[in-house]
């Protein structure tokens, strides 16, 4: 099997209802049975509306990066520099499902990582649903270990149930 072409690239602004659009259905096929549908709709509502992906855009510090597999989008992660001295998160990381075990993720990671150290951090951080055994896997692959569990309050009546994982870098 050839290898996989992986082109990491910013987004753009006008790239941004694609992400937008790819982070619904990654959502809706993989979170079912982790949360409800409802909570669901208001994190993509809350996390994907156009005013907050742009806001990757246009700071320092921050980033919002696509894969490109065969001239289509096939994931993206968003980064930025937390309070915490030398710290960045990794906000958002999705890869469609049909991509999903073939480098792309680790392509992702890898750009933020770059970034994050580039302006100065030494530790990337995320959050995880401790329920997405899927994805604690995928991270713990990548050199990621559990820092602490958390239970946030997003609102009307959700919670996010996540650890956070954090890895040097």
């Amino acid at each position: 099997m050839p290898e996989l072409e992986i082109a990491i690239v910013r987004a753009r602004r006008e790239e941004l209802p694609e992400v937008q659009r790819l982070a619904g259905i990654i959502w809706r096929s993989h979170y079912p049975g982790i949360i409800t549908d409802e909570q669901i709709d208001y994190m993509l509502e809350r996390g994907y509306a156009l005013d907050t992906l742009a806001g990757f855009l246009d700071a320092p510090g921050r980033g919002l990066e696509l894969a490109r597999v065969d001239h289509g989008i096939a994931g993206f992660a968003a980064w930025y520099v937390t309070e915490r001295p030398a710290e960045a998160k990794l906000d958002k990381l999705y890869v469609l499902q049909s991509r999903q075990r073939q480098g792309v993720g680790g392509r992702l990671i890898a750009c933020v990582e770059g970034h994050a150290r580039a302006i100065g951090a030494r530790t990337l951080a995320l959050n995880v649903n401790r329920n997405n055994v899927q994805a604690v896997r995928a991270y713990e692959k990548h050199g990621f270990t559990v820092r602490e569990a958390v239970v946030v309050d997003i609102g009307r009546g959700f919670v996010m149930d996540d650890y956070v994982m954090a890895k040097a870098i």
